[in-house]
């Protein structure tokens, strides 16, 4: 027979042995007790570490909708808003960036829509949608299985929620103890639990009958503080690009558009230049740039691109949109100490896009450039193929295009659960156009990476929002 001091029991817990008879359910015993279900799930935990009470514990799951599911059910998802302006021949330029972005591409892979002209074209209007259809069954609650709710998770457009329910009972010491403090017929009601400041002036402590503490139970360790996976994954980085012999760049994360984009040889009619790929400030609207290399970007727009080159547009004042704008100034401060380098950054970017599961609007950028004269193609794969070793990710190249590099190539990693080739970063040589003006040499080897979808295969995640949900209890069990 275990051995209980009644005096070290809470007044909750006596009085939930008192009560409780037979199998009950947390809900009921709440109601039965006036005491609240977190102090009664608590005193049900101590009693059953003592042996007196067995604690039954189910697990439910459930799908919710998310902010955006809700919306996606009252506006329908945007491929079939997208379906349903082709029948009018909406122009694309007419959308909402979220039907430009998401709607059009989904459309598109149902072989709903064509685009001609500038323009949505039908092929063939839904009757139904197998995706809506199961977005509003579970907004009713009922079961939905199958890829219909794998693609819903995925578009976070539905999320599962783990709920608990407990029900309790008494063991026979449990029975043996109830008639203890029955017969005693004190259940603690006039106890104190802790002395206070009133208590002790008013000299009432004096009389008070003090809860005895139990001071032999085992309690938990408290869980130490931890970096926060993105962070300790980026000073993983950086201390493989400072083994390399790389140096560290910095700079603003508010630029111009001139070292933004001019720069870096992108046209001033760019696409990329819109307000619905880019952020475009007010305060400050403009940012100055150096004349001298200006007057070095304007003729080589002129001269390659064949266009008269406005000097307003590049003081436009700008969220960067990637970390280059960095090897763009260290390019300039190169060329004025007439000196090689090799040096790389990991830096915070903005895109103005929708996000879902693999693409984010605010991301960090991992940036490096080698300016050497002697530098080539074959030395740029060594220094990837070097650093991605040294992350232990196995990769490919694959000849890519991108704007200001000649010749290009991208990595990628080969993704198990999805089957599929994900993008990591994208390289090359800096064009003439670009590395001339800045550095007033060639050739420099330059690339940029993403520092988010490696860590993604690292922590075995398949959502790159996830690290930014501020969850401390996956930052503390997802650490590298």
């Amino acid at each position: 027979m275990i051995k209980i001091d009644l005096d070290s029991l809470h007044q909750h817990e006596r009085k939930l042995l008192l009560v409780l008879s037979g199998l009950e359910e947390l809900e009921s015993l709440s109601k039965k007790t006036g005491i609240n279900k977190d102090a009664l799930l608590r005193s049900a935990f101590v009693l059953k570490e003592r042996g007196l009470v067995k604690v039954n514990e189910k697990t439910h799951e459930a799908f919710t909708l998310t902010d955006e599911g809700k919306k996606f059910l009252s506006e329908k998802f945007p491929e079939q808003r997208v379906a349903e302006y082709a029948s009018k021949h909406t122009l694309i330029s007419d959308l909402t960036e979220e039907e430009r972005k998401v709607g059009i591409s989904w459309a598109v892979k149902n072989k709903w829509v064509r685009i001609s002209n500038g323009a949505l074209q039908p092929i063939s209007k839904p009757e139904k949608y197998p995706l809506y259809d199961a977005l509003l069954d579970i907004s009713k609650g009922k079961n939905v299985e199958g890829k219909a709710l794998t693609s819903l998770i995925e578009r976070g457009s539905v999320e599962k929620k783990i709920s608990k329910s407990y029900s309790f009972e008494l063991t026979s010491e449990g029975q043996n103890v109830s008639k203890q403090i029955m017969a005693n017929g004190d259940i603690g009601q006039n106890e104190i639990n802790e002395l206070n400041h009133s208590l002790i002036l008013s000299g009432e402590w004096k009389n008070s009958k003090f809860r005895k503490y139990n001071l032999k139970v085992e309690v938990k360790k408290a869980r130490k503080g931890a970096a926060h996976p993105i962070n300790e994954y980026a000073r993983q980085i950086k201390d493989i690009f400072v083994s390399m012999g790389f140096e560290e760049m910095e700079g603003n994360e508010i630029e111009s558009s001139f070292w933004n984009f001019d720069a870096l040889f992108t046209p001033q009619d760019h696409p990329a230049r819109e307000l619905h790929d880019t952020f475009y400030l007010s305060k400050p609207s403009e940012l100055d740039y150096p004349e001298e290399i200006g007057q070095r970007v304007k003729e080589t727009h002129e001269k390659s691109w064949k266009y008269s080159w406005d000097e307003n547009v590049p003081r436009q004042a700008v969220l960067r949109t990637h970390s280059t704008t960095l090897s763009a100034h260290k390019l300039d401060s190169l060329r004025k100490k007439r000196k090689p380098g090799k040096f790389f950054a990991i830096s915070r970017v903005y895109r103005n896009e929708a996000t879902d599961f693999k693409h984010l609007a605010e991301f960090y950028q991992i940036e490096g450039i080698v300016a050497w004269k002697n530098a080539n193609f074959r030395n740029l794969f060594g220094v990837l193929q070097t650093f991605y070793d040294k992350l232990e990710i196995e990769i490919r190249f694959r000849p890519h295009y991108f704007p200001y590099t000649e010749p290009s190539v991208e990595v990628e990693r080969w993704d198990e659960k999805r089957k599929q080739w994900i993008e990591l970063a994208g390289a090359g040589i800096l064009r003439p156009e670009v590395s001339i003006p800045l550095w007033n040499s060639y050739p420099v080897l330059a690339w940029g990476m993403a520092l988010e979808r490696p860590l993604m295969k690292k922590l075995n995640i398949k959502d790159i929002r996830t690290p930014y949900q501020n969850d401390v209890s996956w930052i503390l069990d997802s650490q590298i």
